[in-house]
């Protein structure tokens, strides 16, 4: 036979002694329980020993892939990353000169020139990220590092919002570079940003490993908010008028084919009765 029958399973052995007492149980338990608890609190710091602090804060981490430390790559969030697409004017002006072979070091920068493109370049993407939904933060690098350099954080309110942004944006080219989008972990700034900075007193300069997030006025981020919560409120309407319009053609296709059914329903019963008239004469 092609299948045989299994044989019958044998009862397997008791272990010898007592079974733990309900007490030792309760011991076990709450061991296992202060363990996890403790775990909870370390994750993502110093002491985690296991996972990245800085790639769980900050979503980047110098050491990279080489880094003896996890990071969690997460596959849902309200945060996406858009990388090195931000051309910061210091490191771009090192570039230029390092290619004519000057020295690259105290290269100067216009300031003025410099904040203008900033501001451009902060509308341009905040105009384009908030057609995907409500942008609760938009930030950008004035790192240094090559980790950071560029970096753009978007978070939305709302995971979806984020994950349609991400597979719209991703290879997609902003000013000739290609974008890389990624869900970030980082949700709460105010662990990911350096408080030195925002206070300016950083030491470490554009090679900090925490947010330096370049600054844009708050005037500038509400209007923007303004012309975006316009603008879904236009698309809003706009995509239920087509619906109406939608739903106005179906129901004249409907009344069409009802009309055509009666009329061939009339047809055949004229031709029938004809038939029948023509038989009994």
């Amino acid at each position: 036979a092609p299948f045989e029958p299994q044989p019958p399973t044998t009862a397997l052995p008791t272990p010898r002694g007592r079974p733990p007492s309900p007490s030792n149980q309760h011991k076990k338990d709450k061991r296992y329980f202060k363990m996890a608890r403790r775990l909870a609190q370390i994750h993502g710091t110093e002491e985690d020993k296991v996972n990245c602090p800085f790639y769980f804060k900050i979503g980047a981490c110098r050491h990279a892939d080489r880094c003896s430390r996890i990071h969690h790559r997460p596959a849902f969030s309200p945060t996406i990353l858009i990388k090195h697409i931000y051309r910061h004017p210091l490191r771009e002006a090192e570039l230029k000169a390092a290619s004519e072979g000057r020295a690259v070091d105290g290269i100067e920068v216009d300031e003025a020139e410099a904040r203008e493109d900033f501001l451009v370049f902060f509308e341009d993407f905040f105009e384009e990220l908030s057609k995907f939904g409500r942008l609760e933060a938009l930030h950008i690098c004035d790192n240094l590092g090559d980790h950071m350099v560029g970096h753009v954080y978007a978070k939305f309110s709302d995971e979806e919002e984020a994950a349609d942004a991400l597979n719209v944006m991703n290879g997609r080219f902003y000013d000739g570079r290609k974008m890389e989008v990624e869900f970030s972990p980082v949700t709460d700034f105010r662990e990911a940003r350096c408080r030195d900075f925002d206070e300016e007193t950083c030491r470490r300069g554009g090679f900090c490993n925490f947010l330096h997030i370049k600054p844009v006025p708050m005037c500038l981020i509400r209007d923007m908010e303004e012309d975006a919560e316009e603008e879904r409120r236009r698309d809003e309407l706009d995509r239920m008028e087509r619906k109406r319009k939608e739903k106005r053609r179906e129901r004249r296709r409907r009344d069409k084919r009802r009309s055509r059914s009666r009329s061939r329903s009339r047809s055949d019963s004229r031709s029938a009765s004809r038939e029948r008239e023509g038989g009994v004469k």
